[in-house]
């Protein structure tokens, strides 16, 4: 096992298990729609400060013009691809299955893992603080689709294999980039970091803010956007310099 994924082990499996926990408290509390809200705006906030404040300015010192431009577009195009095939898979009848959600959180935490350890492999630092992050964002993400299957009348069961199934995703996207890119040229990091943020992107304007749309008027959710993006940004102005 490469030392970085080694060193990345703790973090990884932080965050797996926060998408775990996610999953099991979905079978025991249903939060309605303005907490759901508060809790998705807060994990977009965290998420928005870890590629404002650490994958874009490494990436913009360890990349390339054509590889940065290339990996973002790419992440991009593959999640509007996604988009597509959710769109259309609704419009033949099956809109009861919270498949939207529920693909989109399965190929992000796929691709997080593989930020994570494409951080770690640029840097400890940066390895960290995506973890933390992503950690708080999968914990949400489980709990939403955990919460989309509860109002879909499935089984327990069932519930829980899906939203474990979306976690433990992580460990696969962690542990093949930890292999993959652990001799890299850093040119190659600044591809994956691109391509993951824009996956994230995705995934905050796409899903996490959508209860937005069913909560507009509340000011709270608007606020707690604010509060996880402060709270990344102060853990990212504590690191050593």
């Amino acid at each position: 096992m490469p030392d970085q994924l080694t060193s990345s082990l703790p973090y990884i499996l932080l965050a797996a298990g926060a998408g775990i926990l996610g999953s099991v408290i979905s079978l025991f509390w249903k939060p309605n729609v303005a907490i759901r809200s508060a809790i998705q705006h807060f994990a977009a906030g965290a998420v928005l400060a870890a590629i404002a404040a650490s994958v874009i300015p490494e990436v913009e010192q360890i990349g390339t013009l054509p590889g940065v431009v290339g990996g973002f577009v790419a992440g991009g195009l593959l999640m509007i691809v996604l988009k597509w095939l959710v769109v259309r898979f609704e419009h033949q009848g099956k809109k009861n299955l919270p498949v939207g959600l529920a693909s989109a959180a399965a190929v992000d935490t796929l691709i997080d893992g593989t930020l994570i350890s494409a951080g770690f492999s640029a840097n400890d630092q940066l390895g960290a603080l995506l973890a933390i992050a992503l950690s708080l964002e999968l914990l949400f993400l489980t709990l939403s689709v955990g919460v989309e299957f509860r109002e879909g009348n499935f089984p327990w069961w069932q519930t829980l294999a899906v939203t474990g199934g979306i976690a433990l995703l992580l460990l696969v996207g962690a542990f093949g980039a930890g292999f993959l890119l652990a001799d890299v040229p850093e040119t190659t990091l600044a591809i994956v970091l691109a391509f993951g943020a824009a996956a994230l992107i995705y995934l905050i304007a796409e899903e996490l803010l959508v209860e937005n749309v069913q909560a507009e008027e509340s000011i709270f959710s608007t606020a707690t956007l604010f509060i996880g993006f402060l709270a990344l940004l102060i853990l990212k102005l504590l690191e050593p310099k």
